[in-house]
């Protein structure tokens, strides 16, 4: 079966979704694998409040230890039985992952921000790690392509660490964010609505949000981008690519001449192995994933002559917080607070030149802030008393919570932070799994302290009044007390770089070693920037398909 097909992309999130256009619409043939089941939106993802769920959102007991996520989308969420990984002693981390059509774009938080070039020349501004092989300028065609077609809800602010993009309208604010917008302002501290890919008006035949609330269950109407409405769709059309799905790729075929002949997969259900060849071979399973099958597929790693594979795994910093509510709201009216599921967002204004450099730390942090009435209100519990009186002081809260949290910390790169082949566990269908060595730097603690030092001032700005459960941080393990993975912000571990000897892949996410690997997703990170990884994911994958395209003609590049 040598060449049946010019390409084959592993995995269907954001890059694989994104590759598999673009090779499509290039006039490859492609054959894209995922390892879980098919979805359709208009059967699979309904509006349905709590209420209305036999287990009140809860889910039926145990389910929520085998299947990450909530009763309303555990569907789209991975079974953590079948596919198990491991920890070192020291570490606590927990992986949220998806095997579904789509991946995480299905319940991802759909921010959207470009990274700047203090954060891609990050070491020769501070002397720590290794910048990347890629300037903003080098990126910004990319993020613009990217932008103009999924729809980036945003508006222009011409900060320079927040850099502009091509941007839909924006969402109006709600009474919480414009009263933090307000307090932000008074502290000097320039804020915007969050970037968001959701969409606020008709774009590329993509209805606008209806604002359900609904995001992270799976989008009904194609509004928020995810792979199944926005880039399967012109992909299928160009009658250039073939899915197949319950597809469990098990390792990369290399040939005797130094390149990948294909890959070898496990149909889910029958347990049979399948080989399939192509001319190239695109991993875009998601960052951990990618690195697990390079591990599997050669003996020391492939694509490993500098020794780096599995090494530098980043996590953005997360953790700590303030919650509580916002007076001035108190019996207010009911509203539909969180049906944008937005918030405003402060860029990073710490350590972004000489001006603002400190002394105690290096690199930054993003804040958000958003409020108002919820599905739910969780606090109810933790609310001392009982009764009418009980029930209406929960009533005269609901509408004015407000909450102020970490959008993004910039975790520093270190070589003890890695993943390997668990030596003895192996998943359902028989494939060894990772086992995650991760902890935190004494810098990730100091940046998390300051972060949490700033929420409270703007939370204290903003007039908030802490209440019982709604205690700041959560969870354990987190430098600001909540697990690590938690943001599923993870990037590194096949880092890119200008020469072999110090890294896994070239600027175009291809591998030194083999010319006919291309690694899409968090894996080339050299260091993991303040803000969410997934803009840039999608824009390295456009350059990616650019030069793999123009390699597939012949030209050199």
């Amino acid at each position: 079966m040598a060449n049946t097909y010019d390409a084959i992309v592993v995995g269907s999130g954001p890059c694989g979704g994104w590759a598999g256009m673009e090779l499509a619409k290039a006039g490859m043939k492609v054959l894209m694998l995922e390892a879980g089941s098919p979805v359709d939106p208009a059967k699979d993802f309904h509006h349905t409040f709590l209420y209305q769920m036999e287990y009140r959102g809860q889910a039926k007991p145990g389910a929520l230890r085998r299947y990450s996520g909530s009763e309303r989308n555990y569907r789209i969420m991975l079974d953590n039985q079948e596919n198990p990984y491991t920890t070192a002693p020291d570490t606590v981390y927990s992986w949220g992952r998806s095997r579904v059509l789509g991946g995480r774009s299905l319940h991802w938080a759909r921010a959207s921000d470009r990274m700047a070039d203090y954060e891609f020349k990050a070491a020769s501004r501070d002397g720590y790690g290794m910048d990347w092989a890629v300037s903003y300028a080098d990126m910004k065609p990319y993020y613009d392509r990217v932008e103009g077609f999924i729809g980036v809800s945003g508006a222009n602010e011409g900060l320079p660490q927040f850099p502009d993009g091509v941007f839909l309208p924006v969402m109006p604010l709600n009474c919480a964010e414009t009263i933090f917008t307000a307090a932000s302002q008074s502290l000097g501290w320039r804020s915007t609505h969050r970037r968001l890919a959701q969409l606020t008006r008709m774009h590329n035949n993509r209805p606008p949000c209806h604002y359900c609330g609904n995001c992270v269950n799976g989008c009904d109407v194609g509004a928020m981008f995810n792979t199944v409405a926005v880039t399967l769709p012109p992909a299928l059309k160009t009658g250039n690519l073939e899915v197949r799905t319950d597809a469990v790729v098990a390792q990369v075929r290399m040939n005797h001449e130094n390149r990948a002949q294909g890959v070898t997969y496990i149909e889910r259900f029958t347990m049979k192995p399948v080989d399939v060849d192509a001319k190239y071979v695109i991993l875009a399973a998601s960052t951990l994933e990618n690195t697990r099958l390079m591990l599997l597929s050669a003996k020391g790693g492939l694509a490993n002559s500098s020794g780096t594979l599995g090494q530098y795994m980043m996590d953005q910093v997360g953790g700590g917080g303030v919650t509580g509510i916002l007076p001035k709201l108190k019996g207010g009216p009911s509203r539909l607070d969180d049906g944008k599921s937005a918030g405003i967002t402060i860029p990073n204004f710490q350590n972004i030149d000489k001006q603002t450099a400190r002394k105690d730390f290096i690199r930054g942090y993003v804040i958000n802030a958003s409020g108002g009435q919820t599905e739910y209100p969780q606090f109810a519990a933790a609310l001392p008393g009982y009764g009418s009186e009980w029930k209406k002081e929960i009533k005269s809260r609901y509408v004015a919570q407000a909450r102020v949290w970490n959008a993004g910390g910039e975790m520093l790169s270190r070589k003890e932070n890695f993943v390997e082949l668990d030596p003895e566990v192996k998943d359902h269908w028989g494939i060894p799994v990772l086992k995650i060595h991760f902890t935190h730097s004494d810098n990730d603690h100091k940046l998390i302290a300051d972060f949490q030092q700033k929420a409270e001032e703007l939370f204290k700005k903003a007039g908030g009044e802490m209440m019982p459960g709604m205690e700041r941080g959560g969870g354990r393990g987190g430098a600001g007390g909540r697990a690590l993975g938690g943001s599923i912000h993870e990037v590194g571990t096949a880092r890119m770089s200008a020469s072999p000897r110090d890294g896994v892949l070239n600027s175009f996410c291809q591998a030194h070693d083999i010319p006919n690997l291309y690694v899409f997703g968090g894996n080339a990170f050299p260091s993991t920037g303040d803000k969410h990884p997934t803009l840039t994911m999608m824009a390295l994958t456009a350059r990616g398909c650019d030069h793999l395209t123009e390699q597939a003609k012949g030209r050199k590049v």
